[in-house]
């Protein structure tokens, strides 16, 4: 018996082509993602010890505990823990105790790196997505609501340029405004002690990168132990205050100018970002 290929390629075709034109359809008819308004809460610069011991008579986990009760009350959408979890070097026992009193914490929450942290323990503690972690770096993207989000890792006090090729490559396909957390601010801020001692070390190389992306208006940076609003070529720049001590912006020397712990509200609502820091 022969078979006729020809009769067997032309049904085949057909069948490919209905299938094709009912995809193409369905895509049409998917229900759109639609965007919502977010409210989202920063912490950082908890410099978290070993024990529970004060550092300069400071409670520095209960002060953290405080402000994380504070925050459960909220009807956040995202808690942004944004770099500098540990004391000096990403101690284990500080990532362990972090991790157990997030345990209760009724929102979602993500974690960043800072430059007192340790990339290794950070990830195995709190059990990061192997996708966030490219090339020891933790940089990723989160969607919540239809709105966009993106975080890097400046733990080195460099952002290298691997992590801001990634940026624009995500930014290429989004066009709506999004936000973007950094441990340490892309540009200087008058703050003389952390912009004299502790700047990163590449701001040449990433503001004009950042400033050739219209999508990123708002970026929101911890670091400098400290409440200001930085604006520049049309791009704003938050600095969210420590939960353990904030520093003198004016003195070229370490000066503690408050030992009151801080966080930042971020309201993003329709077009709109409305953010501000509040205090314990």
């Amino acid at each position: 018996m022969s078979t006729n290929l020809n009769s067997t390629t032309s049904v085949t075709q057909k069948v490919s082509w209905k299938s094709r034109i009912l995809h193409f359809l369905k895509g049409l008819l998917a229900p759109v993602e639609k965007t919502g308004d977010l409210l989202i809460a920063q912490v950082t610069d908890m410099h978290i010890g070993i024990t529970d011991a004060p550092y300069r008579n400071i409670p520095v986990r209960q002060q953290f505990l405080d402000v994380l009760q504070v925050l459960a009350q909220r009807p956040i959408d995202l808690l942004v823990i944004s770099g500098d979890l540990a004391a000096v070097a990403g101690e284990p026992e500080a990532y362990a105790w972090l991790k157990q009193s997030l345990a209760t914490f009724p929102h979602p929450y993500v974690v960043m790196a800072g430059n007192h942290d340790h990339l290794g323990r950070l990830t195995q503690t709190f059990e990061l997505p192997v996708e966030d972690v490219k090339d020891g770096m933790l940089y990723f993207s989160r969607t919540l609501k239809g709105r966009h989000l993106f975080f890097l890792d400046s733990s080195s006090y460099r952002l290298p340029l691997a992590q801001m090729d990634w940026l624009q490559a995500q930014l290429a396909r989004v066009t709506e405004e999004v936000l973007l957390f950094i441990h340490h601010p892309p540009l200087l801020c008058e703050c003389r002690f952390m912009d004299e001692r502790y700047a990163l070390q590449n701001i040449g190389e990433v503001w004009p990168i950042l400033v050739q992306l219209p999508q990123v208006k708002h970026i929101f940076c911890g670091h400098y132990h400290t409440e200001k609003t930085v604006s520049k070529e049309g791009k704003t720049v938050y600095l969210t205050p420590s939960t353990i001590f904030q520093i003198d912006t004016q003195s070229p020397y370490f000066v503690m100018a408050s030992t009151q712990p801080g966080w930042r509200i971020i309201e993003w609502k329709g077009t709109q970002v409305h953010t501000y820091v509040e205090y314990l």
